[in-house]
Protein backbone atom coordinates (compact mmCIF):
# COMPACT_ATOMS: atom_id res chain seq x y z
CA UNK A 1 0.00 0.00 0.00
CA UNK A 2 0.96 3.37 0.30
CA UNK A 3 1.78 5.71 3.27
CA UNK A 4 1.85 9.56 3.02
CA UNK A 5 4.76 11.56 3.91
CA UNK A 6 4.39 15.35 5.10
CA UNK A 7 4.60 17.71 2.03
CA UNK A 8 2.36 16.02 0.03
CA UNK A 9 4.41 12.75 -1.05
CA UNK A 10 3.65 9.06 -0.93
CA UNK A 11 5.55 6.48 -0.15
CA UNK A 12 4.90 3.01 -0.83
CA UNK A 13 5.45 0.54 1.53
CA UNK A 14 4.79 -2.55 -0.85
CA UNK A 15 7.42 -4.31 -2.80
CA UNK A 16 8.88 -5.20 0.94
CA UNK A 17 12.60 -4.57 1.92
CA UNK A 18 14.28 -5.73 -1.49
CA UNK A 19 16.04 -3.07 -2.80
CA UNK A 20 13.33 -3.21 -6.15
CA UNK A 21 10.55 -1.99 -3.23
CA UNK A 22 13.30 0.36 -1.84
CA UNK A 23 13.84 2.14 -5.08
CA UNK A 24 10.27 2.52 -6.30
CA UNK A 25 9.70 3.80 -2.55
CA UNK A 26 12.03 6.22 -2.68
CA UNK A 27 11.05 7.42 -6.70
CA UNK A 28 7.41 8.41 -5.34
CA UNK A 29 8.60 10.02 -2.76
CA UNK A 30 11.08 12.18 -4.66
CA UNK A 31 8.71 12.84 -7.37
CA UNK A 32 5.79 13.94 -5.32
CA UNK A 33 7.46 16.26 -2.99
CA UNK A 34 6.11 19.79 -4.21
CA UNK A 35 9.68 21.35 -3.79
CA UNK A 36 10.24 19.11 -6.16
CA UNK A 37 8.47 20.65 -9.39
CA UNK A 38 10.02 23.88 -7.82
CA UNK A 39 13.68 22.27 -8.50
CA UNK A 40 12.47 21.69 -11.89
CA UNK A 41 11.39 25.12 -13.00
CA UNK A 42 14.28 26.36 -11.46
CA UNK A 43 16.54 23.84 -13.87
CA UNK A 44 14.75 24.31 -16.57
CA UNK A 45 12.76 27.41 -16.97
CA UNK A 46 15.56 29.91 -15.48
CA UNK A 47 18.44 29.00 -17.62
CA UNK A 48 16.67 28.88 -20.90
CA UNK A 49 14.82 32.28 -20.10
CA UNK A 50 18.21 33.68 -19.30
CA UNK A 51 19.49 32.33 -22.48
CA UNK A 52 16.83 34.14 -24.52
CA UNK A 53 17.62 37.46 -22.71
CA UNK A 54 21.31 36.89 -23.62
CA UNK A 55 20.49 36.51 -26.83
CA UNK A 56 18.12 39.13 -27.30
CA UNK A 57 20.98 41.42 -25.91
CA UNK A 58 23.99 40.03 -27.86
CA UNK A 59 21.51 40.77 -31.06
CA UNK A 60 20.48 43.93 -30.26
CA UNK A 61 24.14 45.06 -29.98
CA UNK A 62 25.18 43.50 -32.98
CA UNK A 63 22.14 45.18 -34.72
CA UNK A 64 22.71 48.81 -33.34
CA UNK A 65 26.27 48.97 -32.20
CA UNK A 66 25.56 49.38 -28.99
CA UNK A 67 27.00 46.98 -26.63
CA UNK A 68 24.90 48.17 -23.73
CA UNK A 69 25.99 45.81 -20.34
CA UNK A 70 27.39 43.70 -22.88
CA UNK A 71 31.64 43.13 -22.60
CA UNK A 72 31.19 42.00 -26.37
CA UNK A 73 29.16 40.02 -28.64
CA UNK A 74 30.78 36.51 -28.00
CA UNK A 75 28.51 33.75 -28.55
CA UNK A 76 31.03 31.31 -27.86
CA UNK A 77 29.57 30.52 -24.60
CA UNK A 78 26.07 31.49 -24.77
CA UNK A 79 24.05 29.42 -23.33
CA UNK A 80 26.22 27.64 -21.41
CA UNK A 81 26.92 30.62 -18.94
CA UNK A 82 22.86 30.67 -18.64
CA UNK A 83 23.48 27.13 -17.38
CA UNK A 84 25.64 27.59 -14.31
CA UNK A 85 22.60 29.15 -12.82
CA UNK A 86 21.06 26.25 -13.38
CA UNK A 87 22.73 24.60 -10.29
CA UNK A 88 20.12 26.72 -8.16
CA UNK A 89 17.26 24.32 -8.89
CA UNK A 90 19.55 21.41 -8.74
CA UNK A 91 20.65 22.26 -5.88
CA UNK A 92 17.17 22.33 -4.15
CA UNK A 93 16.38 18.98 -5.86
CA UNK A 94 19.39 17.36 -4.12
CA UNK A 95 18.39 18.96 -0.32
CA UNK A 96 15.17 18.07 -0.77
CA UNK A 97 16.10 14.86 -1.38
CA UNK A 98 17.85 13.88 2.10
CA UNK A 99 16.51 16.71 4.03
CA UNK A 100 13.00 15.67 3.64
CA UNK A 101 13.25 12.98 5.92
CA UNK A 102 13.76 15.04 8.71
CA UNK A 103 10.91 17.32 8.08
CA UNK A 104 7.96 16.46 10.86
CA UNK A 105 4.47 16.05 9.97
CA UNK A 106 1.11 18.50 10.43
CA UNK A 107 0.09 18.18 13.24
CA UNK A 108 -3.09 16.71 12.77
CA UNK A 109 -0.57 13.47 11.94
CA UNK A 110 1.30 13.84 15.33
CA UNK A 111 4.30 15.59 14.10
CA UNK A 112 5.95 12.51 13.92
CA UNK A 113 9.69 12.99 11.04
CA UNK A 114 9.02 11.32 7.56
CA UNK A 115 12.22 9.39 8.56
CA UNK A 116 9.86 7.02 10.95
CA UNK A 117 7.29 6.72 7.81
CA UNK A 118 10.28 5.41 5.77
CA UNK A 119 11.82 3.16 8.39
CA UNK A 120 8.68 1.38 8.63
CA UNK A 121 8.44 0.99 4.60
CA UNK A 122 12.23 0.07 4.53
CA UNK A 123 13.61 -0.73 7.49
CA UNK A 124 17.01 -0.94 6.70
CA UNK A 125 18.68 2.01 6.81
CA UNK A 126 21.70 2.03 4.14
CA UNK A 127 19.48 -0.04 1.58
CA UNK A 128 17.17 3.03 1.86
CA UNK A 129 19.80 6.10 1.39
CA UNK A 130 21.57 3.89 -1.38
CA UNK A 131 18.04 3.95 -3.26
CA UNK A 132 17.85 7.44 -2.28
CA UNK A 133 21.09 8.38 -4.08
CA UNK A 134 20.40 6.10 -6.91
CA UNK A 135 17.00 7.91 -8.07
CA UNK A 136 18.50 10.66 -7.28
CA UNK A 137 21.37 9.85 -9.63
CA UNK A 138 19.44 8.65 -12.36
CA UNK A 139 16.96 12.24 -11.74
CA UNK A 140 19.26 14.49 -11.93
CA UNK A 141 21.13 12.97 -14.81
CA UNK A 142 18.07 13.08 -17.19
CA UNK A 143 17.11 16.49 -15.66
CA UNK A 144 20.04 18.07 -16.12
CA UNK A 145 20.73 16.31 -20.13
CA UNK A 146 16.98 18.17 -20.50
CA UNK A 147 18.14 21.76 -19.28
CA UNK A 148 21.50 21.37 -21.27
CA UNK A 149 19.81 20.69 -24.12
CA UNK A 150 16.73 22.78 -23.98
CA UNK A 151 18.56 25.39 -22.84
CA UNK A 152 21.11 25.42 -25.61
CA UNK A 153 18.19 25.11 -28.21
CA UNK A 154 16.67 27.77 -27.05
CA UNK A 155 19.91 30.39 -27.03
CA UNK A 156 21.19 28.80 -30.64
CA UNK A 157 17.56 29.48 -31.97
CA UNK A 158 17.24 33.02 -30.60
CA UNK A 159 20.46 34.23 -31.94
CA UNK A 160 20.24 32.62 -35.17
CA UNK A 161 23.16 32.88 -38.05
CA UNK A 162 24.98 34.64 -34.85
CA UNK A 163 25.75 31.60 -32.96
CA UNK A 164 28.55 30.07 -32.89
CA UNK A 165 29.40 26.54 -34.95
CA UNK A 166 31.04 24.50 -32.02
CA UNK A 167 31.67 21.88 -34.09
CA UNK A 168 32.71 18.86 -32.16
CA UNK A 169 33.36 20.61 -28.82
CA UNK A 170 29.87 20.80 -28.63
CA UNK A 171 29.22 17.56 -26.79
CA UNK A 172 31.83 17.35 -24.64
CA UNK A 173 31.12 21.07 -23.34
CA UNK A 174 27.47 19.54 -23.00
CA UNK A 175 28.78 16.33 -21.14
CA UNK A 176 30.50 19.01 -18.97
CA UNK A 177 27.74 21.03 -17.68
CA UNK A 178 25.74 17.89 -17.11
CA UNK A 179 28.84 16.87 -14.99
CA UNK A 180 28.59 19.74 -13.01
CA UNK A 181 24.87 19.61 -12.73
CA UNK A 182 24.50 16.21 -11.35
CA UNK A 183 27.47 16.56 -9.30
CA UNK A 184 25.89 19.69 -7.30
CA UNK A 185 23.23 17.91 -6.72
CA UNK A 186 24.95 15.44 -4.86
CA UNK A 187 26.69 17.48 -3.05
CA UNK A 188 23.81 18.77 -2.07
CA UNK A 189 22.42 16.02 -0.71
CA UNK A 190 25.48 15.19 1.29
CA UNK A 191 25.30 18.34 2.88
CA UNK A 192 22.33 18.45 3.80
CA UNK A 193 22.31 14.76 5.36
CA UNK A 194 25.28 16.02 7.02
CA UNK A 195 23.68 18.81 8.34
CA UNK A 196 20.66 17.10 8.94
CA UNK A 197 18.33 19.16 7.49
CA UNK A 198 18.07 21.69 4.32
CA UNK A 199 17.92 25.43 5.62
CA UNK A 200 21.91 26.12 6.15
CA UNK A 201 23.26 23.52 3.34
CA UNK A 202 20.07 25.57 0.46
CA UNK A 203 21.82 28.98 1.71
CA UNK A 204 25.34 28.17 1.27
CA UNK A 205 24.99 26.56 -2.13
CA UNK A 206 22.60 28.85 -3.53
CA UNK A 207 24.57 31.68 -2.82
CA UNK A 208 27.97 30.58 -3.91
CA UNK A 209 26.21 29.51 -7.18
CA UNK A 210 25.00 32.82 -7.76
CA UNK A 211 25.49 35.54 -5.73
CA UNK A 212 29.31 35.45 -4.12
CA UNK A 213 31.00 31.98 -5.08
CA UNK A 214 32.57 30.65 -2.17
CA UNK A 215 35.19 28.61 -3.79
CA UNK A 216 35.56 31.41 -6.49
CA UNK A 217 37.46 33.57 -4.05
CA UNK A 218 39.50 31.06 -2.51
CA UNK A 219 41.10 30.20 -5.84
CA UNK A 220 42.64 33.83 -5.04
CA UNK A 221 44.17 32.32 -2.17
CA UNK A 222 45.37 28.58 -2.75
CA UNK A 223 45.13 26.68 -6.25
CA UNK A 224 43.76 24.16 -4.32
CA UNK A 225 40.40 26.00 -4.41
CA UNK A 226 40.57 25.02 -8.22
CA UNK A 227 39.11 21.22 -7.40
CA UNK A 228 36.18 22.23 -5.86
CA UNK A 229 33.30 20.66 -7.97
CA UNK A 230 31.97 24.03 -9.47
CA UNK A 231 35.11 25.13 -10.29
CA UNK A 232 36.91 22.09 -11.63
CA UNK A 233 34.40 21.99 -13.76
CA UNK A 234 33.32 25.01 -15.11
CA UNK A 235 36.73 25.00 -17.42
CA UNK A 236 35.25 22.05 -19.57
CA UNK A 237 32.53 23.74 -20.78
CA UNK A 238 33.32 27.62 -20.69
CA UNK A 239 35.79 28.97 -22.55
CA UNK A 240 35.97 32.42 -20.96
CA UNK A 241 36.77 32.43 -17.04
CA UNK A 242 38.03 34.15 -14.56
CA UNK A 243 39.27 31.26 -12.77
CA UNK A 244 43.06 31.55 -12.18
CA UNK A 245 44.73 28.32 -14.19
CA UNK A 246 41.50 26.20 -14.36
CA UNK A 247 41.75 22.63 -14.72
CA UNK A 248 42.08 20.88 -17.99
CA UNK A 249 38.73 20.23 -19.26
CA UNK A 250 39.44 15.90 -18.64
CA UNK A 251 41.05 16.66 -15.08
CA UNK A 252 37.72 18.69 -13.92
CA UNK A 253 35.57 15.47 -15.12
CA UNK A 254 37.79 13.35 -13.38
CA UNK A 255 37.18 15.32 -10.17
CA UNK A 256 33.69 15.89 -10.96
CA UNK A 257 33.46 11.93 -10.47
CA UNK A 258 35.70 11.54 -7.31
CA UNK A 259 33.28 14.06 -5.52
CA UNK A 260 30.02 12.36 -6.87
CA UNK A 261 31.67 9.44 -5.47
CA UNK A 262 32.61 10.85 -2.40
CA UNK A 263 29.45 12.62 -1.91
CA UNK A 264 27.23 9.68 -2.18
CA UNK A 265 29.95 7.23 0.25
CA UNK A 266 29.81 10.52 2.88
CA UNK A 267 26.04 10.26 2.80
CA UNK A 268 25.30 6.92 3.14
CA UNK A 269 28.19 6.55 6.11
CA UNK A 270 26.86 9.47 7.71
CA UNK A 271 23.26 8.47 6.93
CA UNK A 272 24.15 4.78 8.53
CA UNK A 273 26.40 6.31 11.94
CA UNK A 274 23.37 8.06 12.97
CA UNK A 275 20.71 5.05 12.71
CA UNK A 276 23.37 2.58 14.66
Amino acid sequence: GRVSQPGGGLLCARGGPGMRGALRAEALKLYTLPGSWLAVFLAMVVPALLAWLDAFQVRHAVETGDLGPLIDTSTTDSGFASLILAQIGFVVLGVLATSSEYARNAQAVGRGRQLTTSMTAVPQGTMRMVAKLVVLLLSATVLAIASTASTLAISRWALGELATDLGGALWSRCAGVVMLLVVMTMVAAALAELLRGGALALTLLIVNSSAVSFTFLLSKITPLARYAPDLALTSSFMTDTDIPDPLEPATGMLVGAAWVVGAIVLTVLVHARREA
